[in-house]
């Protein structure tokens, strides 16, 4: 059962320069990318809910860097989350009307890595998202190794 105005909770996670997503069918009509995440259970908080979904989507453990102070969209909670160099493996996406699906139609088909310098890879949201991120980074004096070529590729799409 879907709780109304459901809440989604999805992990920005970098490594070696390169922004993992989820790739597969969105909106039940296209092919695209998006954030590891996925809904808040009932009694669920939003930061056990992506560990959980990070676990599921991509078989990997992570650790939450912080969440941002602010959303880009409506339910959203975005959380800069760390996982070193742990290899990740693509997982399942639990919903039973995904599971019910042909492979070929799921929302979660397989995992991609696009790196920073990669300009035209990533959608108008995922930049967004990314000075959200930076901003973030900025109050909090947090200067990881790829805030830089985010810097770079955020202020080439402008």
């Amino acid at each position: 059962m879907k709780m109304k105005n459901r809440q989604r909770a999805q992990a920005i996670i970098i490594q070696n320069n390169k922004v993992l997503f989820g790739a597969g069918i969105i909106k039940g009509k296209e092919l695209g990318h998006f954030f590891i995440g996925g809904g808040v259970e009932e009694g669920e908080g939003p930061e056990a809910a992506i560990i959980r979904e990070i676990k599921e989507e991509a078989n990997v453990e992570g650790e939450i860097v912080f969440k941002l102070s602010k959303e880009y969209m409506e339910n959203h909670h975005t959380f800069l989350v760390y996982i070193g160099d742990r290899i990740v493996t693509l997982g399942y996406d639990p919903e039973e009307e995904e599971i019910e699906k042909e492979a070929h139609l799921r929302a979660l088909q397989r995992l991609m890595f696009i790196p920073l310098n990669e300009d035209g890879r990533f959608s108008l949201i995922d930049i967004e998202y990314f000075k959200l991120l930076l901003e973030e980074c900025n109050t909090r004096d947090c200067f990881p190794k790829w805030h830089r070529d985010m810097e770079m590729l955020v202020k080439r799409h402008v």
